[in-house]
């Protein structure tokens, strides 16, 4: 039977779409781990008027281009130092590239940290396109599905009554770049981690609970603690 710690440290990947998100929140909270999302931190950045805030919306929604290293480094490495030391952590989307990898675990170093596993959560490219450009949101950032939350791009948010709309990246157009970008970048830095015996591979296609339970038999199975 899993028992509860807050020692591991774990890494959650994905591509966009995958659900990685969800499944990072249900095993942060399962586990204790303090959840660092970089990609939602990014965002939150980006929305700020100032040169980082300014250069990262760029960036993000108008290149559709990954965040360089420089900035990841600023970022994480206050975030890290925010954190005690015997507190685990997971980590949602990064490294995504190979000089990003070498960073993060160095960072980590500093901390007294190491990564125990690495949950690769995989989904095929046309579902990654499928699920992604099914996402909406509105003016107060509340997530909505197009067919389910709301039917038609004239519709207001069921929650607030705002005005919605797609953000860039997740536009057919914007996922296809995003993906091209995953495949030259990142893959790169997941197969570095399979090669270490680091990588827990998960199919992310079946439902939320059964991918969920199958993270939790990979990390047992690996008697990760």
């Amino acid at each position: 039977m899993l028992r509860v710690t807050c020692y591991m440290n774990i890494i959650v990947l994905g591509p966009q779409g995958s659900g990685k998100g969800t499944q990072a929140e249900k095993l942060a909270e399962k586990f204790n781990l303090e959840h660092i999302d970089m990609g939602k931190f990014l965002r939150e950045v980006a929305k700020q008027d100032t040169p980082l805030g300014k250069e990262i919306y760029q960036i993000q929604n108008v290149t559709n281009t990954l965040v360089p290293s420089r900035i990841l480094r600023e970022v994480l490495h206050l975030k890290l130092q925010s954190i005690p030391r015997e507190q685990g952590v997971l980590m949602e989307g990064a490294p995504r590239t190979m000089s990003q990898r070498e960073y993060v675990e160095e960072a980590l170093l500093e901390t007294g940290r190491k990564f125990d596993a690495v949950v690769f959560i995989n989904i095929p490219e046309e579902e990654t396109v499928k699920r992604i450009s099914k996402r909406w949101t509105c003016k107060k950032g509340h997530p909505l599905i197009m067919g389910v939350d709301v039917q038609s791009e004239k519709d207001k948010c069921p929650t607030d009554g705002t005005e919605i709309f797609q953000r860039t990246d997740d536009t057919p157009e914007g996922i296809k770049k995003r993906l091209q970008v995953y495949r030259e970048e990142t893959m790169p830095v997941i197969e570095d981690f399979r090669k270490r015996d680091l990588l827990l591979e998960i199919d992310g296609t079946p439902s939320i609970e059964e991918v969920q339970k199958s993270i939790l038999a990979e990390i047992e199975k690996r008697n990760i603690e």
